[in-house]
């Protein structure tokens, strides 16, 4: 919800910035000066979000998932243009890190069984930047760097943990939170010629920036009795690597 509330802000800046784009000089000797594109597939997360460190009650929290994209390209010259693009990752959560903060405080950790309840993590872009094109027949590259705004909300998660040998039940929670910084892009894509008007691309993107989870509240209990409970404003590098293929259309 609050990405969808975040993303339809941006609409009117959107539709502004379609209006100024397309008072551009065309390229009059290509072809096709507007292209768009749709394209899904793998996300992968790096960085602090990614890496386990269990001084950090966040990190390690984020696991692969899929992306969607879609651009809007203006082609001035032949070999350079400009990009607008959107991406949106839905990915999967690891609670592991959670369950291994735990262990050293238990006797017999091995004897533990748990119970993971885990929300999805996304992360949400609106970029836009220069793009450079190099044709070679029916085989097109392409290449850009980009700026925007980066939108992100960290997973919630919760395990529970009960021993087999009568040792002491464990209930571990982290909310989850939202975070909205200036982020950049950067990407190519291999595109290769179909029809005059329809091409097959495939894609890879890296989408990242130093954004900060606010008001984040951990809460660990033991036989339910409250041990430790903190809220935290953690400032991380959130950055996803998008693979995957689509469609370019022209006109």
């Amino acid at each position: 919800m609050f990405l969808q509330k975040k993303l339809i802000r941006l609409a009117p800046f959107l539709s502004a910035f379609l209006g100024v784009i397309a008072l551009l000089p065309m390229n009059a000797s290509a072809q096709k000066n507007n292209l768009v594109s749709f394209s899904g597939g793998y996300s992968l997360p790096v960085g602090q979000f990614a890496s386990k460190n269990l001084n950090d009650p966040e990190a390690g929290l984020a696991g692969s998932g899929f992306y969607g994209q879609l651009s809007y390209e203006r082609k001035v010259i032949s070999w350079l243009g400009l990009r607008l693009s959107g991406n949106l990752n839905t990915n999967t959560t690891n609670a592991q890190p959670l369950i291994d903060r735990f262990s050293p405080l238990l006797n017999n950790p091995e004897n533990y069984t748990w119970k993971k309840e885990t929300t999805t993590w996304q992360l949400a872009a609106v970029l836009l930047g220069p793009a450079g094109y190099l044709s070679l027949g029916p085989v097109e590259l392409e290449g850009h760097v980009q700026g925007g705004w980066i939108f992100a909300e960290s997973p919630g998660v919760r395990v529970l943990g009960n021993s087999s040998t009568g040792g002491v039940a464990v209930d571990g929670q982290i909310q989850k939170a939202s975070a909205n910084a200036f982020g950049f892009g950067a990407g190519a894509s291999l595109r290769f010629r179909l029809t005059d008007w329809l091409g097959l691309q495939l894609t890879a993107d890296a989408i990242g920036s130093n954004a900060q989870l606010k008001d984040v509240k951990n809460t660990a209990k033991l036989n339910n009795v409250v041990v430790q409970e903190f809220t935290s404003s953690p400032k991380r590098f959130v950055s996803v690597v998008n693979v995957g293929a689509g469609l370019v259309f022209g006109f």
